[in-house]
């Protein structure tokens, strides 16, 4: 086949749709589905016990499509934990936009859209806060990231109520309190067995 022939029959595969689909909603699917597998097994056997095998048998997808998306297994939980972080702060943050009242009624409700993520699919949870630490330092610096990103919002919370809130050290205190209620949230998973309920927002908002 010469050269020319090659490119046209590429060009003619990457134009096919198939189920609907072009080549590259394909693709995403593909992704989307090794990290559909990825966070069951992640919650299921442990980041450790999971290997790239057994979640692509589970996505259904061959390993040459696992590496088309991630360069390693870590790149793949760094994506997951990515992803469930944007969906959870999400949540949190169209409550805040909806919520009024007193600092104490606010904080509840934003608590409560927070453990409602985690309670709505305990995978989340047990991903996201049970085992992110101690796995590499990379995946360290994101969680320390995604603690400030938490803090910020923290921040933006008593903001409404106090105008010193925006003052350095305001930025110190919301990062403890963001630090404390993370390590509230692993403790309470690891005392549940993975699973949080509504009484936990309550408990937490009045700590």
């Amino acid at each position: 086949m010469t050269g020319r022939a090659r490119t046209a029959g590429k060009q003619a595969t990457a134009g096919r749709r198939i189920k609907g689909l072009d080549a590259s909603e394909r693709a995403q699917q593909r992704r989307e589905l090794i990290l559909d597998a990825a966070l069951d097994l992640f919650a299921r056997e442990g980041y450790a016990n999971a290997s790239i095998e057994a979640i692509c048998q589970l996505a259904y997808v061959g390993n040459k499509a696992f590496y088309e998306h991630f360069s390693t297994k870590e790149a793949c939980y760094l994506e997951l934990l990515q992803r469930n972080t944007h969906t959870i702060f999400a949540g949190v943050y169209a409550t805040m936009e909806e919520s009024s009242g007193s600092e104490a009624d606010v904080t509840h409700r934003l608590l409560e859209s927070f453990v409602d993520a985690l309670a709505g699919d305990p995978r989340v949870g047990a991903v996201t806060f049970g085992q992110s630490g101690g796995i590499s330092p990379t995946v360290e610096r994101q969680r320390r990231a995604n603690r400030r990103q938490a803090a910020e919002l923290v921040r933006a919370v008593w903001s409404r109520f106090d105008e010193a809130a925006t003052e350095a050290p305001a930025e110190h205190m919301a990062i403890a309190v963001t630090g404390g209620l993370f390590d509230l949230i692993a403790d309470a998973l690891d005392r549940a067995d993975g699973a949080l309920a509504p009484a936990h927002a309550r408990d937490w908002s009045t700590t």
